[in-house]
């Protein structure tokens, strides 16, 4: 019998098999790595990154509970939120996700960063959007890395600099104004609006894009001993989210027509928040290179 590191049942595993070409299979099913295929992150690095110990994310949306009230009691004593936590946001392109991750780096190098955060949404006005980023503000303060590519991406910059959140109404506000209903103000205070100006942004080019892939694998492969392959590695562990186990297994140097949105906001996260790893990764393709 194969080994089956995914979960996946049999019925969904002959599927695979049959609608995949070999190297496809090879990744996604035995979690094995094979070279011509282009495919970047091994089944190895994946598998390693993902903390089995938790529940499966099958939803949009997750946050570790713990981890969003020792950020919260951590602000209100201190009132400075620091550089322990930082959010990755890709922005959705036409009918693409907007997806949001915030990863918590305490503790490293001497135990890997975790994921905190997670939320993806499509087909939801700007605002919305925009709040979804103010709420993660809110919940793991202002560490905030977007992608702001192209127009769409000066358009979000202009968008946040002009507006604050208010997370008692989850709702943006335009700077100097107020919540309110029926022309009536509401009883939040504006002492408590969170300023979205923090928010920086990343440009994605050919060389940039890489670079941050690059970023992403080195991540999950430092520490990477080949003579000894039992022992820790990696600087990230996440829960089971399949969206995003699914993009690393199939992510390739040519990714036009793959969905990369969990994928990069992950490495923008990892960008902002564990920029201390260099060097190049010991493990997974040059394909492309």
């Amino acid at each position: 019998m194969f080994d089956n590191p995914y979960g996946v049942d049999p019925e969904e595993i002959a599927k695979i098999v049959t609608e995949n070409s070999p190297e496809m299979v090879a990744q996604v099913v035995f979690g094995k790595y094979v070279e011509l295929s282009g495919l970047v992150f091994t089944g190895e690095l994946i598998q390693n990154a993902i903390d089995r110990s938790l529940p499966r994310v099958l939803g949009s949306a997750w946050v570790d509970r713990e981890a969003a009230k020792q950020a919260q009691l951590d602000y209100e004593i201190t009132k400075w939120w620091g550089q322990r936590y930082h959010t990755g946001v890709d922005l959705a392109r036409q009918t693409d996700y907007t997806v949001i991750f915030t990863i918590d780096t305490m503790g490293v190098p001497d135990r890997p960063a975790k994921l905190v955060y997670y939320k993806r949404i499509n087909r939801v006005p700007w605002e919305s959007i925009y709040a979804e980023i103010g709420l993660a503000r809110y919940l793991f303060g202002p560490n905030i890395l977007f992608d702001s590519t192209g127009p769409g991406g000066d358009t979000v910059r202009d968008a946040l600099e002009s507006r604050q959140y208010c997370a008692t109404h989850h709702r943006t506000l335009l700077n100097d104004a107020r919540c309110q209903k029926n022309g009536e103000f509401l009883g939040c205070s504006p002492r408590d609006y969170l300023a979205l100006n923090c928010a920086d942004g990343f440009h994605f080019s050919g060389s940039s894009k890489k670079e941050l892939v690059e970023h992403l694998r080195n991540v999950l492969s430092i520490g990477y001993n080949p003579g000894n392959p039992d022992v820790s590695f990696g600087w990230l562990r996440v829960p089971p989210i399949p969206q995003l186990e699914e993009e690393l297994a199939f992510y390739a140097w040519d990714d036009k027509r793959l969905q990369t949105d969990c994928l990069f906001a992950l490495a923008l996260a990892c960008w902002s928040g564990l920029e201390d790893v260099v060097g190049d990764s010991v493990i997974g393709s040059i394909f492309g290179q």
